[in-house]
């Protein structure tokens, strides 16, 4: 992988990529994962994939919508082609925010349930595309020819939403997880979506088994992963949970496990947002 970096305030130049209006500042930071497939890092919480090549650009998730003309300027330093295809990995608003700039005029890819999100209910916005609306959606698997990929797009449900989507690049080895990838930290899950933690944690053990061993993990938060270190992750979210699991058969509560720092060993993955009592917090009811 090759780092790459600019500085965007009046025009492009060598530094990270500084996207700046009056009042917000945004840092985005480029690294190549392959030839013609780009991650951009926003605000150092949350990334988005680039694909570009003679076909146009594909771009996986749009960051939040603050951050998308900025995120669109930032595309377009990579590559002055037209925006083809913007796939969503799931609803949430880090990764759809800035579908009306980044998705306006492309295709835009992803599960029904993100379309009804966006829509706000069951009844769609009219002009879909320019609202960067999905209008392409998918319950199982697809695959996409562009740029010599035949990329491959998978449903995962019921993990971190029930609307998780995987993107695999076979000729480049890159698979692009969404939020089933929260690298190095203790993952969010959106229960009241359609996540579980254990379903979760049974999707991530399918990809890792599903993808070569030299492929290169892309999540939607946190660095970039190795197989090796994506598994070394899992492992460690599967012992909280036979820590856990050990305690309540004890007869412990969720307080309980919290005063007692039953998760202490894990510390570090509570650097981002999702701490160890609240991991706990997630956790207790599947145990």
């Amino acid at each position: 992988m090759k780092n790459i970096a600019f500085v965007l305030i009046l025009s492009l130049s060598t530094g990270a990529i500084f996207a700046q209006s009056e009042t917000v500042k945004t840092e985005i930071t480029a690294t190549e994962l392959a030839p013609g497939i780009h991650r951009l890092f926003v605000d150092n919480r949350v990334s988005v994939v680039v694909h570009a090549g003679n076909d146009g650009v594909l771009v996986i998730d749009a960051a939040y919508e603050r951050t998308g003309n900025d995120l669109l300027a930032a595309i377009n330093s990579i590559s002055n082609k037209e925006i083809r295809f913007l796939i969503n990995t799931h609803m949430h608003g880090d990764h759809t925010g800035g579908n009306a700039v980044i998705g306006k005029g492309a295709h835009v890819i992803a599960h029904p349930g993100v379309k009804k999100f966006l829509a706000g209910g069951d009844k769609a916005k009219p002009d879909e595309t320019a609202h960067g609306l999905p209008d392409i959606t998918t319950t199982g698997n697809m695959t996409l020819d562009f740029n010599g990929e035949t990329i491959e797009i998978t449903h995962l449900p019921g993990g971190h939403t029930d609307n998780d989507l995987v993107v695999y690049f076979p000729a480049s080895r890159v698979v692009v997880t969404g939020d089933l990838l929260f690298a190095g930290y203790f993952p969010y899950v959106d229960v009241g979506n359609g996540g579980n933690p254990l379903t979760y944690l049974k999707n991530v053990e399918w990809i890792i088994n599903t993808y070569p061993d030299d492929a290169t993990f892309s999540g939607g938060h946190g660095p970039v992963f190795s197989k090796k270190e994506y598994k070394t992750w899992l492992s460690a979210l599967n012992e909280t949970i036979d820590v856990l699991r050990k305690a309540k058969s004890q007869g412990m509560d969720a307080a309980q496990m919290k005063s007692a720092g039953l998760l202490n060993e894990w510390a570090s993955f509570g650097a981002f947002f999702i701490t160890g009592d609240r991991w706990i917090d997630t956790l207790y009811p599947f145990l």
